[in-house]
């Protein structure tokens, strides 16, 4: 644009249609390679309108009220904004008329939060490789466990339970996918039958009712649904034996191109998990999970 010609033109004498077939190849690459290198970039429609966010000595972040960990993302942001010097801005999805169908599980919904409305958005399960290349993770914040839950007295472990019974698993997870493989490998006399489950609230009341005798799911959504329905009191939680115990840690996510935020934020949150803050909060809350070394 203006440093000499990019697609320079052999003009030959006579030549009338080749000059013009120069150029419009050559448009049609600056169009290719321009849609190449946004490929992988969800496209939002009037994305031009959010333009950047402005620096500003605040810290722009999401929490969404439908995750069951939210109290304490709520905390541990409000904890890095202070460690970082910032005032925390928080944007609640759920909260928010216009973001009341964003979920954060779809793509699209991620990018479009991130331009529009914060920098970073917390409660995200940080699975390597499991994201697109325009996103960054950060540090996780806390390391959770998924739990097998049970109601009958009598067993202490998985093993425990007889295997006319079934285990209701909330599908998709890491845990469920360890499970899969597990009663692949063992001999038919040994295997429970699983049922999948579309939520952990739905694996946990199979329980209740007794369609199945054990459910695998995420311990912090346990946690959140005690405090809302004392009908989970019941449910009382068993080892995982023969399968270890899995485990998934949390963080936060951001735009890789914000690489010195992520940096700044991943020093915020390993200072707060070295002075114990971190824990104060996962203990104040009761909260199932425990800071990352």
């Amino acid at each position: 644009m203006g440093h000499g010609r990019t697609c320079p033109f052999l003009w030959g004498e006579g030549d009338t249609l080749l000059p013009l077939l120069q150029t419009l190849l050559c448009a049609c690459t600056f169009v290719l390679a321009g849609h190449t290198a946004r490929a992988d970039t969800p496209f939002v429609v009037d994305q031009w309108r959010f333009g950047t966010h402005e620096a500003t000595a605040e810290l722009s972040y999401c929490i969404d009220a439908r995750d069951p960990d939210w109290p304490v993302a709520r905390k541990i942001a409000e904890a890095v904004a202070g460690a970082l010097l910032l005032q925390p801005k928080e944007h609640l999805i759920g909260d928010d008329p216009r973001t009341a169908d964003m979920s954060g599980e779809d793509m699209d919904d991620t990018y479009r939060l991130l331009i529009e409305h914060c920098d970073v958005v917390f409660g995200f399960k940080l699975v390597l490789d499991a994201y697109p290349a325009w996103l960054t993770i950060t540090r996780p914040y806390y390391r959770g466990s998924y739990l097998y839950v049970v109601t009958d007295p009598a067993w202490a472990a998985l093993s425990d339970m007889p295997t006319n019974r079934a285990i209701g698993a909330t599908i998709g997870t890491g845990a469920d996918m360890r499970l899969s493989q597990y009663l692949l490998a063992v001999s038919a006399d040994k295997r429970w039958d699983k049922f999948p489950m579309s939520s952990d609230e739905a694996a946990l009341r199979s329980v209740l009712k007794g369609t199945t005798g054990a459910a695998l799911v995420w311990g912090p959504a346990l946690w959140s649904l005690r405090k809302t329905d004392q009908a989970f009191g019941p449910l009382r939680e068993i080892r995982p034996t023969p399968l270890p115990v899995s485990t998934a840690d949390v963080g936060a996510i951001l735009l890789s191109k914000q690489s010195f935020l992520r940096t700044s934020i991943d020093q915020a949150i390993a200072s707060l998990t070295t002075d114990g803050t971190i824990a104060d909060i996962l203990n104040s809350e009761k909260f199932p999970g425990a800071p990352v070394p």
